[in-house]
């Protein structure tokens, strides 16, 4: 019987880039009233978007084909500032962070059942 982790290895890396993203969401709500301020988020792009990973010295790089996507920090100030030039809006950053914290609990969930159907099979069905 062959068992692949693959699956756990990706919702791993899915639970990584969200809890990554509200740190930077919930940064965005600390700098609420920081004058100049332009919000930031992440996104995740697959690798076969474009990214490449090049390889400088032989031991650097061994498998790209390991890795799920790259993370990229890009600017989401939007089209409205308020008169300081702070870009952030209080109502979107927390229904991004709702919508972050509801994906990062359907992750969980997730990896939660895989385990717990990794030990199933492991008692013998016990």
């Amino acid at each position: 019987m062959s068992v692949k982790f693959s699956s756990i290895d990706t919702i791993s890396a899915a639970l990584t880039f969200h809890r990554e993203r509200h740190a930077v969401l919930a940064g965005n709500i600390a700098n609420l009233d920081t004058p100049g301020y332009r919000p930031m988020d992440l996104q995740r792009a697959p690798i076969s978007a474009g990214t490449t990973l090049e390889a400088t010295t032989a031991g650097h790089i061994s498998d790209v084909s390991a890795t799920p996507g790259v993370i990229t920090s890009f600017d989401d100030g939007g089209q409205l500032q308020g008169s300081d030039g702070n870009a952030v809006s209080l109502e979107r950053e927390l229904a991004k962070i709702d919508a972050n914290r509801a994906r990062y609990a359907a992750s969980s969930e997730l990896v939660s059942r895989k385990l717990a159907l990794l030990r199933y099979a492991a008692g013998d069905g016990i």
